[in-house]
């Protein structure tokens, strides 16, 4: 089992400058972190079996609040997403949103905003209102990768409160004061943020924004985006060519599958969630955990979580007890 994890609430502050503050990172000292060793290859290298000469270390880290450099990062990115779902509904929404430059701003350490355009569903907006759970996903398309998580309660402020514009301007840093079909403005209270690897997520392809120097300046941007894409060069190219995959994953899972290591790290690092659900049953195993005991205590945790439905069944079953004992009293 995973230590317990302390869960910080939502921190309710006013809405200063999103350029005045300036935290500092801290991290949980209760919190695991899981390390793993990738390598980032140069771009020109696309298939090569020696150790590439770059290499990063990358954890996946958790966080009570996001630091500046964090914040920052997030605000470059072209395009992030939010997900959220209906505490016992079928479906999960996850939506991509952009703009960031305008419709998404850090207000704080502890919060941020995004303002919600009028769209064909409005799935965030109604969770948020049943349950405000929300997760905000952030991820690196270029050289250095990262995958960043904020996880928050989410607050729905519709365009006719009289919060509204404040906020819009608050989230547009200025740049606008209104937008047309903006509907509401999410505004979401940060209680953890999590980095990881991105190794999985393609980058851009480098030489197309950071040419080579000198006089050898590499492939041109045509053949660049040619690599990979199609071999005859028949096929027109189209949107996609200017991502390829990232080379890292396969060279760090190879050397964990030759070393024999990858269970190893599966069982340190996929038994559980973060949130302590059970999780990988192979890993499971193989930390020697008995599966039906762990399975049966996690149900156990999930129906005494869920007391809302308990406490109206237990005040149904007293009133149709009352009832049905009262009839019987009249009858007599």
């Amino acid at each position: 089992m995973s230590p317990a994890r302390a869960r910080s609430h939502p921190i309710h502050l006013p809405l200063p400058s999103p350029l005045l503050y300036t935290p500092q990172r801290r991290t949980r000292p209760w919190s695991r972190f899981t390390t793993t060793t990738c390598t980032i290859i140069n771009h020109h290298h696309h298939r090569r079996t020696t150790p590439p000469h770059t290499t990063t270390t990358a954890a996946m880290k958790l966080y009570p609040s996001l630091s500046a450099d964090l914040a920052a990062w997030a605000q470059r990115q072209p395009v992030f997403f939010t997900g959220s779902a209906g505490k016992h509904a079928r479906h999960i929404n996850v939506s991509p949103k952009g703009m960031t430059d305008t419709h998404f701003a850090v207000l704080s350490p502890t919060r941020c905003a995004y303002i919600d355009r009028t769209g064909s569903g409005c799935e965030t907006i109604a969770h948020a209102y049943e349950n405000g759970r929300l997760c905000l996903m952030f991820m690196s398309f270029g050289d250095a990768p990262r995958i960043m998580r904020l996880f928050c309660t989410a607050r729905v402020v519709e365009f006719d409160h009289r919060e509204f514009q404040g906020l819009v301007r608050a989230v547009a840093r200025g740049r606008r004061s209104a937008f047309d079909g903006a509907r509401a403005v999410i505004v979401a209270d940060i209680w953890e943020v999590q980095t990881s690897c991105g190794f999985g997520v393609p980058r851009v392809k480098r030489g197309l924004y950071k040419p080579g120097e000198g006089a050898d300046r590499g492939p041109s941007a045509d053949e660049l985006l040619r690599q990979g894409y199609n071999a005859e060069g028949e096929a027109k190219l189209d949107e996609l060519c200017v991502f390829e995959a990232r080379p890292a994953m396969d060279y760090w899972a190879g050397k964990q599958a030759e070393g024999n290591t990858l269970r190893d790290y599966q069982k340190a690092n996929n038994v559980d969630s973060i949130d302590g659900l059970p999780g990988l049953r192979a890993s499971r195993r193989d930390a020697g955990e008995v599966l039906w005991v762990r399975d049966a205590r996690a149900w156990a945790a999930r129906v005494a979580r869920d007391w809302e439905a308990m406490a109206v069944g237990f005040v149904a079953a007293v009133l149709m007890y009352l009832l049905v004992g009262g009839a019987r009293a009249l009858s007599l």
